[in-house]
C-alpha cells in the first residue's frame, strides 16, 4: 500500500517569529522519520517553557543533538515521493518550513496541504497539534487515513 505523505513540525513558541525545533514526516511506505533541528544563528532566541514541557525538547538538546537546517532540508527532499505533503496544521507547518528553507537561502519548493483534503475524521483537530509531539501527530494522521481506506 502506498501512503500519502504527512508532515508535522514542533515550534519553539506560539509566536509568529518562532522557529522549528523538531520535524517529522512520513514516507510513501508508511514509515516515519523525525529529527531535531539545531537553531540557525539568524533565528531569534524565542522559547516557550510550556511547549518545552509538552515536547520535552530544551534549547541545549537542540544544540547538542539537532541536525543542521541544510541536512534536514536535504533529507526531507530525498524522501519525498512528490513535492506535496499533508499537514496537521497547514499554515503553521508552511510558515515553519519556509523558515527552515530560508535559513538555507532557498525558496520552499514543497506544497503543503491540509490533512482534511484526504480524511474526513472529525476527531482530528487542527489545534490538537500543540498537545502531542510531531512524530506522534504524523502517526495519528497515517492511522486515521489508513482506517478510512
Amino acid at each position: 500500500m502506498e501512503y500519502p505523505q504527512f508532515i508535522a513540525i514542533d515550534a519553539s513558541s506560539f509566536e509568529e517569529h518562532a522557529h522549528p525545533v523538531a520535524i517529522a514526516w512520513s514516507l510513501a511506505d508508511g514509515q516515519i522519520k523525525t529529527t531535531l533541528i539545531s537553531p540557525d544563528d539568524d533565528w531569534e532566541e524565542d522559547w516557550d517553557n510550556c511547549l518545552q514541557d509538552l515536547h520535552g525538547i530544551t534549547p541545549e538538546t537542540l544544540y547538542q543533538r539537532g541536525e543542521t537546517t541544510w541536512s534536514v532540508v536535504r533529507e526531507l527532499e530525498e524522501d519525498l515521493a512528490n513535492p506535496y505533503l499533508y499537514a496537521d496544521n497547514q499554515d503553521t507547518v508552511e510558515a515553519l518550513l519556509s523558515k527552515l528553507y530560508e535559513s538555507c537561502n532557498r525558496e520552499l519548493n514543497i506544497e503543503i496541504g491540509s490533512f482534511r483534503e484526504i480524511t474526513s475524521d472529525s476527531e482530528l483537530d487542527e489545534h490538537s497539534h500543540y498537545q502531542i509531539a510531531c512524530d506522534e501527530r504524523v502517526q495519528q494522521l497515517l492511522q486515521n487515513w489508513a482506517a478510512q481506506q
